[in-house]
């Protein structure tokens, strides 16, 4: 394989992967304002059993999948979430607070455009 067959390869599989993640991203969205909204339970004292379980949910989905999408920052938080929520004495806010924010920042600085390759 020559380097500009592989470099059109990469391309073709970097197009590939910007228009999923352009599809996944609301999703991948959606999972951190279930987190958000976790932690809001949190900061009240209203959790519950149910609500921790989709917030453990939320965060195991998107460490495994912002990674796939070269969102490395943004997986590792999200597996730091993840983490805290199996705490036994629970989560430490302020720490779960700042992870929530760097991966939100990370997520909306991500801006793909569907490009095609030649």
């Amino acid at each position: 394989m020559t380097a500009v067959t592989r470099q059109r390869n990469e391309e073709k599989v970097r197009a590939a992967l910007d228009r999923v993640w352009l599809s996944s991203r609301p999703e991948a969205l959606s999972r951190l304002a279930t987190l958000e909204g976790f932690l809001e339970t949190l900061r009240s004292g209203r959790t519950n059993e149910k609500c921790l379980a989709s917030a453990l949910s939320a965060a195991h989905k998107l460490s495994g999948s912002l990674g796939m999408f070269g969102l490395d920052e943004a997986s590792s938080c999200a597996a730091e979430v993840e983490a805290l929520l199996c705490h036994e004495s629970g989560p430490d806010i302020a720490e779960m607070a700042g992870l929530l924010r760097r991966m939100r920042n990370l997520m909306e600085a991500t801006h793909v455009s569907a490009r095609t390759p030649e």
